[in-house]
């Protein structure tokens, strides 16, 4: 585990990087096939990031910044209303379904901006533990 914390910021670059390529490919490509390796590589990039910044969240050896306590939020918010979604997506209840919409609205808005920052925190954290204290 420590490896991963370790190169987690490497790791995240990586995903990044190829979630982006595969998002120009969908430009120059008219496949289903291609789209779905981008759905599949953006839920991967947010597992990864989540379940890295749930572990520093809880950890000791990790501070408790700012930017992490707003990043849990805001992706904790994120993950169970997707979960919820799922969940109560079959029911057709109008009500459910206006709120369902702002909340994937809110999702488009929000997950580049949370990708970018667990990004930044992961980079602060590699250079915070590699700093002498």
């Amino acid at each position: 585990m420590k490896t991963i914390l370790k190169y987690d910021s490497k790791i995240q670059l990586v995903l990044i990087i190829l979630f982006v390529l595969t998002l120009f490919a969908t430009i120059f490509s008219d496949g289903n096939f291609i789209i779905t390796i981008l759905l599949i590589e953006f839920f991967l990039i947010a597992a990864v990031q989540y379940s890295l910044n749930v572990i520093k969240f809880f950890s000791k050896t990790y501070l408790k910044t700012d930017s992490r306590k707003v990043y849990m939020f805001l992706s904790t918010y994120v993950v169970t209303g997707f979960f919820i979604l799922v969940v109560f997506n079959p029911i057709s209840i109008d009500g459910l379904r206006d709120i369902f919409e702002l909340m994937v609205i809110t999702w488009m808005i929000l997950s580049p901006v949370l990708i970018f920052q667990s990004l930044f925190i992961s980079c602060s954290d590699s250079k915070i533990m590699k700093s002498p204290l």
